[in-house]
């Protein structure tokens, strides 16, 4: 005799049917149909392919964020164990990072970007200046002390984008911090990010 899905819709089953074929105690099937998870009408019986197919379906949703089930249907999903390890070893990163701006040995590209601007826009006002301002100076002067007077003035310009000072790139997150506080933190204060891919 041959069965339609039709028949296993209006089939009911007792607890037991249940029990035994999802593997699991009385209990439990009572709190599935208190949850709505299996489907049990007015005389206390269960719907049979109804509940099945609920069941399968809760199943299905508890263990995908387990990242256990890799089914051909799963081909695409996203193993939770592996996303964590990564994100927390981003988060490793921008600490790493967040501290040695702190402590100022990276600098933000915003505040790079200001000190090189005001920087170069010194040594050109040097730069520009110096004809205007040597011209009157050289006039009737040997080759040899305008080259003198022309080195000197070059070389003053340029002590303007030979000096390097790393207080000027510091940031507004920048705070003195003494190498004995860093270590109490468990970091080494001499490891400026070696092992770190940034």
């Amino acid at each position: 005799m041959q069965r339609n899905i039709e028949d296993f819709e209006e089939l009911l089953v007792s607890s037991k049917v249940l029990e035994s074929l999802f593997g699991v105690k009385s209990r439990t099937i009572r709190d599935m149909a208190d949850k709505g998870i299996i489907k049990r009408d007015s005389h206390g019986k269960y719907l049979f392919w109804n509940s099945a197919k609920s069941y399968i379906t809760a199943l299905k949703v508890a263990n995908a964020g387990k990242g256990s089930a890799n089914t051909e249907d799963d081909e695409d999903s996203i193993d939770i164990d592996v996303e964590k390890a990564q994100h927390e070893r981003l988060k490793k990163q921008i600490t790493e990072i967040k501290l040695q701006l702190i402590k100022g040995q990276v600098h933000k590209s915003a505040d790079v970007e200001a000190v090189m601007t005001d920087m170069f826009e010194r040594f050109k006002s040097k730069m520009t200046a110096m004809p205007s301002k040597l011209a009157r100076k050289l006039e009737g002067k040997t080759r040899a002390d305008i080259q003198r007077v022309l080195k000197r003035e070059i070389d003053n310009a340029l002590v303007e984008l030979a000096s390097y000072n790393p207080a000027d790139f510091y940031s507004d997150e920048h705070i003195e911090i003494p190498g004995e506080a860093i270590n109490s933190l468990g970091v080494d204060d001499n490891d400026e990010g070696a092992d770190s891919d940034t």
